[in-house]
């Protein structure tokens, strides 16, 4: 009995560190175009370890739990600066300007969660925080504004006649 505890919990140990590492290496990559140490420490402020165990415990795919942490991470990136911070990251967006290392971050990471090949929904949802973040938007207005364009999209799939009712939604939950 005591050896089949043992061998359940070498098991969940493994399976635990398997899925950490799925999502470690999978933040890596969404982080990889940031400045080095800039994950770790944003990592360290954020206190993701919860939500990793959270996303394990309720099945979630690594590579969702990866952008979910990424969504809380941004918020501790930006959320802190400035207001002439926020604008100077803004007009570096503008101009395309790979000097400004943050700006050169993000566009690494919006491009890296494309390949990821996970929810339009979610891909949208980091976008949409990246935006809002930019604006200096509260969370709630970020999500009305992340909802207002889902049901925008939603609605012009409707009108598309080749699509049956429950491929449309099916899409949008994915």
């Amino acid at each position: 009995m005591f050896q089949a505890l043992l061998e359940k919990h070498a098991h969940h140990r493994a399976t635990h560190h398997a899925y950490q590492k799925a999502v470690d290496d999978c933040l890596a990559g969404l982080f990889r175009g940031f400045p080095d140490g800039v994950l770790p420490t944003l990592r360290q402020r954020a206190g993701t370890g919860s939500l990793v165990r959270r996303g394990e415990a309720e099945g979630t795919d690594p590579r969702i739990c990866a952008v979910q942490m990424a969504v809380l991470l941004i918020r501790k990136l930006i959320g802190p600066l400035s207001a002439r911070e926020r604008q100077n990251l803004a007009r570096a967006f503008l101009r395309n300007d790979a000097s400004n290392p943050t700006y050169k971050g993000l566009r690494s990471m919006l491009c890296a969660v494309e390949r990821l090949e996970i929810s339009p929904a979610l891909v949208s949802y980091l976008n949409t925080e990246v935006a809002g973040q930019l604006r200096g938007m509260s969370q709630q207005a970020i999500f009305g504004s992340w909802v207002e364009a889902q049901i925008g999209g939603v609605m012009g799939r409707m009108k598309q006649p080749s699509l049956e009712e429950g491929e449309r939604e099916a899409d949008f939950w994915q």
